[in-house]
C-alpha cells in the first residue's frame, strides 16, 4: 500500500509548480531566438511578469499547463484515468476559445468532438507538454503512469513517438515523486519508453535522445520548434547535470524557440526530483496569485478551472487517487 510521505508530497508540489513556473516564464519569450532573448534579458528570464508573447497576466497558464490543469482535474473528478472523462475536458477546454492552441492539438480534439479518433503523423510536444499530472497520480507507479500517458497521447498525438515520449517522461515522474533519484528516474524512462505495441515503434528515437541528454543538450530549440524529443532531451539533460531547478527552467527559456512548453515540462521533471523547495516562492506566490480575469486586467480572461489558484490542492488530489489505486 502507497504510503504518503512528507517528502512524496514536498516532490509532487514540485512537479506541478515546476511546470506552471516553466511555462509562464517561457511565455515571456516564446518564438523568439536565444540571441533575441539574450538582447531582452541580459541577465536571463528570471522572474514572471505581465506581458510576453501572448501579452499574459504574470502566472498566467499558456496552452501547455491549461490542458495539464484540465487533465489533472479530471483525474481528480473521476478517481483515476477515465479516458471518455479527460477527452471531454479536452474538448471542453478547445471549444472554451483558448488564446493559443498547436494545430496537432487542434485536429486531434476537432475528430474527438464528432466521435473520431486522431489521425496525425506530427511529432510534435503538445500530448508530453500537459502529461506531468499522470505522474503525479501514478506516484510511485511508473508502470500504470506510463500505460496512461500513452494513452492519453492517443487522444491527440497518437505517433509512436509521441506516445514512448509521454510514456518514459510520465514514468520518470511517478519513479521521482516515489522517491527515486535522478538516475534511478532515468532508468525507469528507459525502461518504459517501450512497454506496449503502441509505443514499440518510437521507443527507439526516444532512447537515442535519453542517451544524448547524459552528455549535451539539445541543439536544434530554434530550428525544430515544438519537437516532443528536443523537450524531452531537455528536460532529462538538466535532471542529470544536477543544477538546480530555478537555474535549469532559466537556462531552458534562454536557449529559445518553443520556451513555454520546454520550460514547462523541464520544471515538472526537475520539480519531481527536487521537490516544492526547489521551485523559488517569488514563482510559487505569482502563480497563486493569478486570477485571469476582466477585473484583473487580463487580456485574455480565461474559465476559472483553466486558474492556477487552486494547484497546491489539485496536486493533493491526485496524490490522494494515488493512495486509493494502490489500496
Amino acid at each position: 500500500m502507497l504510503i504518503i510521505s512528507n517528502e512524496m508530497m514536498d516532490r509532487a508540489y514540485g512537479c506541478l509548480f515546476g511546470q506552471l513556473a516553466g511555462d509562464s516564464l517561457g511565455s515571456l519569450v516564446e518564438f523568439k531566438d536565444a540571441l533575441e532573448i539574450a538582447d531582452l534579458y541580459p541577465c536571463g528570464v528570471r522572474d514572471l511578469k505581465d506581458g510576453g508573447t501572448w501579452n499574459l497576466l504574470a502566472g498566467q497558464p499558456t496552452d501547455d499547463s491549461e490542458m495539464a490543469l484540465a487533465l489533472a482535474r479530471a483525474i481528480a473528478a473521476r478517481q483515476g484515468f477515465e479516458e471518455s472523462s479527460v477527452a471531454e475536458a479536452y474538448i471542453r477546454w478547445w471549444k472554451s476559445e483558448p488564446f493559443d492552441i498547436g494545430i496537432t492539438t487542434s485536429s486531434g480534439l476537432s475528430a474527438l468532438s464528432i466521435g473520431q479518433s486522431a489521425k496525425s503523423d506530427s511529432q510534435s510536444n503538445g500530448a508530453l507538454m500537459r502529461v506531468s499530472p499522470v505522474g503525479i497520480y501514478a506516484a510511485g507507479n511508473p508502470a500504470l503512469a506510463a500505460k496512461v500517458a500513452a494513452r492519453d497521447a492517443a487522444l491527440t498525438h497518437p505517433h509512436p513517438i509521441c506516445q514512448s515520449a509521454s510514456s518514459a517522461y510520465a514514468a520518470a515522474i511517478a519513479s521521482g515523486i516515489g522517491g527515486d533519484d535522478p538516475a534511478t528516474m532515468w532508468q525507469t524512462a528507459w525502461d518504459y519508453a517501450h512497454h506496449s505495441p503502441e509505443t514499440a515503434q518510437g521507443s527507439k528515437a526516444v532512447r537515442e535522445r535519453l542517451i544524448l541528454a547524459k552528455s549535451e543538450p539539445p541543439y536544434e530549440f530554434y530550428d525544430q520548434m515544438g519537437w516532443v524529443l528536443t523537450a524531452l532531451q531537455n528536460a532529462f539533460f538538466h535532471l542529470l547535470s544536477n543544477k538546480s531547478l530555478e537555474e535549469a527552467v532559466i537556462w531552458t527559456v534562454g536557449s529559445g524557440g518553443d520556451t513555454d512548453t520546454n520550460a514547462a515540462v523541464c520544471g515538472a521533471l526537475l520539480g519531481a526530483a527536487q521537490g516544492g523547495s526547489a521551485v523559488p516562492d517569488r514563482w510559487c506566490d505569482t502563480i497563486a496569485a493569478c486570477r485571469p480575469t476582466i477585473e484583473s486586467g487580463a487580456a485574455h480572461p480565461r474559465p476559472p478551472e483553466y486558474w492556477p489558484t487552486d494547484a497546491g490542492k489539485l496536486t493533493e488530489a491526485l496524490l490522494l487517487v494515488s493512495l486509493q489505486t494502490s489500496s
